[in-house]
């Protein structure tokens, strides 16, 4: 079976094709479109250019999908439309005229998607692992293994930008306001301090902030290993944040990321520091390996969109071991196929355009039974009126 995952992230649209016969996922291509949400916003909500945008990107990748053999194809996001207040709507605009079903990531959830796609580092002493997004950061210990263990703290780059920099790139006066701003965040999130030896990053920006480190000093990975030296990282960012040349450099190594390199690497040598960390690694994979691995062994709800029905559908997970003795009875009336995570499992899925429907249908039925208590509450009124009107006559 040949699977998909695309992610909307603030910057970009990226997806990864994989094979999987019962085993490990086998990544066969990568793609990545940059698209910056929040340039598209009207206050909290995704404004109708900007939901065209985003379909008309996500409508080439699904060709680029369907073109690579892909079976089932899973589109998810993070930050970019956790705090997006007309969600709702642009689910269902997507839903529509792409066919692809978003399924929205918890911080908590995304962490760990990238710490999943990430366990080999756990063979690194002390190891944290750390993803520098547009719209949060998240920041995970190899030694935890359950979602709720990980940290994401809601603001990222594109906030940081907004709030602290006047120009395109911050300078010297600006990177030391970001520094005092997430330093108060790490102290009220209970970073912790001191303990861990080896920095793994992931995400786009990272591996931007990589390939930017590797023009300036001239570098390249050792057997596919991105590492970054502590004194020569320093050097680099002192050279983003003052040197005449530092547009040139971003914009010859990453120049899709000319507004992003600059902060990431102040919140990266923060964290750094504050870790008290001997090394950096950059890795390439992520949320979109994680999730795909998660969603195969059926530890995730995942809808996604099956290329050969031409529809989507919802996987749900079974209930927790502990919840089973409860629902039982239930179970036996409506039972659920024994593997979860496979898109030729039609008796554990459900239609996204169904779901959306009977949401609908649900809207427009709470809103009749409400017109009808207003009008049942006006006909009682009248009736002690006229009640009130007899006593007084008689």
């Amino acid at each position: 079976m040949k699977y998909s995952v695309i992610d909307i992230s603030s910057t970009s649209i990226s997806m990864i094709a994989a094979q999987s016969e019962g085993g490990d996922a086998e990544i066969l291509f990568k793609d990545r479109a940059s698209l910056a949400l929040p340039h598209y916003m009207n206050g909290r909500a995704l404004s109708p250019r900007g939901v065209d945008k985003l379909a008309d990107a996500l409508a080439v990748m699904k060709g680029k999908c369907a073109s690579l053999g892909a079976d089932a194809l899973y589109l998810i996001s993070t930050a970019a439309l956790r705090s997006v207040e007309n969600f709702g709507d642009v689910r269902a605009a997507l839903l529509e005229r792409t066919g692809l079903p978003v399924n929205l990531i918890d911080g908590n959830t995304e962490a760990y998607c990238d710490y999943i796609a990430n366990r080999a580092y756990r063979a690194c002493e002390k190891a944290v692992l750390v993803d520098i997004g547009g719209s949060s950061i998240e920041i995970c210990g190899f030694s935890a293994d359950e979602p709720g263990s990980m940290l994401c703290l809601n603001f990222g780059i594109f906030g940081l930008h907004d709030r602290f920099v006047k120009k395109i790139q911050p300078n010297e006066e600006e990177a030391k306001s970001i520094r005092r701003f997430v330093c108060k965040k790490f102290d009220s999130a209970e970073v912790p301090k001191k303990q861990f030896k080896t920095m793994v990053m992931v995400g786009a920006t990272s591996l931007a902030l990589y390939d930017v480190y590797a023009e300036f000093t001239g570098e390249s990975s050792e057997n596919g290993v991105r590492e970054m030296r502590w004194k020569k990282f320093k050097k680099l960012v002192k050279r983003l944040l003052s040197g005449a040349d530092r547009s040139r450099l971003i914009l010859e190594a990453a120049p899709e990321k000319l507004y992003s390199v600059g902060i990431a690497a102040i919140v990266a040598k923060s964290l750094f520091k504050r870790f008290g960390a001997e090394k950096l690694v950059v890795s390439d994979r992520g949320v979109k390996e994680g999730y795909l691995e998660l969603a195969l062994e059926g530890k995730i709800d995942a809808a996604y969109y099956d290329f050969a029905k031409g529809d989507s559908f919802e996987v749900v997970r079974p209930a927790a071991a502990e919840e089973r003795g409860k629902t039982d009875a239930a179970a036996k009336k409506n039972p659920r196929a024994k593997r979860k995570g496979s898109p030729k499992n039609e008796s554990a899925a459900s239609s996204e355009s169904a779901m959306v429907k009977k949401s609908s249908a649900q809207g427009k039925k709470r809103k009749k039974k409400s017109a009808e208590d207003g009008a049942k509450g006006k006909v009682s009124e009248l009736g002690e009126k006229k009640e009130k009107e007899e006593r007084k006559e008689s």
